[in-house]
């Protein structure tokens, strides 16, 4: 997914940009391209605003006036994995509730499986920014990632329980930041994280989704378990 972070920055459908514009939006694709880069060369994916600067071939005041803080420009970062993510979401409308929820998670995984150390190493780079900052760069989990998952179910009418589909949408969010971190800082391999997120999901949507999901939702944590419990 890191390839996204040299994407341009104009949404598809959006109005030309003035040069000035253009010219602000290639330097913050070089910064983001060059906090990528250096996310997954760093143990920790540790890096000072100069040494972004250098990397992207501008001036130390250029980071702070177009992001203002690092944990902005690690805010950008993930958000264009994000819009890489979500290119195709087409897939969803044909496929049953519990497929939806599982193919999230299989899209999730086999994502983080192709690029382990970024990923590792941007979650290692969040955690090291105070709380400010983490208030000032947003969500860095899975925020943006589950959203269109839960969205659909809610279009679709799959959700049965009269819960406001925002509380469902951050309770996964917490999930996945849960699971995650298991993976990035306590060294989970990709099974682990896949069963993880399996089972978590499949308890949270037993409740909310109708009588004929709740056969492969609780084969799903009955499938989990044995790769989730610890050693003996």
């Amino acid at each position: 997914m890191t390839q996204n972070a040299s994407d341009t920055t104009g949404a598809p459908g959006a109005p030309p940009q003035g040069k000035r514009a253009q010219a602000i939006a290639e330097r913050r694709r070089r910064l983001v391209k060059a906090a990528s880069e250096l996310i997954a060369e760093r143990d920790e994916g540790a890096f000072s605003m100069p040494e972004l600067a250098a990397r992207a071939g501008l001036s130390l005041a250029t980071p702070y006036n177009l992001f203002g803080s690092k944990a902005a420009v690690l805010g950008e970062v993930f958000a264009r994995q994000v819009r890489g993510f979500h290119r195709d979401n087409g897939w969803m409308e044909e496929a049953d509730p519990v497929a939806r929820i599982l193919g999230v998670v299989d899209r999730l995984v086999a994502a983080y499986a192709r690029e382990p150390r970024f990923f590792r190493n941007l979650w290692k780079a969040f955690h090291t920014l105070s709380p400010g900052e983490h208030h000032q760069m947003g969500v860095p989990g899975g925020g943006h990632l589950l959203a269109p998952l839960v969205h659909s179910l809610a279009a679709s009418g799959a959700l049965i329980a009269d819960v406001p589909p925002a509380l469902v949408e951050i309770t996964l969010i917490r999930l996945f930041e849960a699971n995650f971190e298991q993976w990035a800082l306590q060294g989970w391999d990709i099974d682990q994280l896949r069963a993880g997120l399996q089972a978590s999901f499949a308890l949270v949507f037993l409740g909310l989704l109708d009588t004929p999901c709740r056969a492969p939702l609780e084969a799903t944590i009955r499938a989990a378990a044995p790769v989730l419990a610890p050693p003996q």
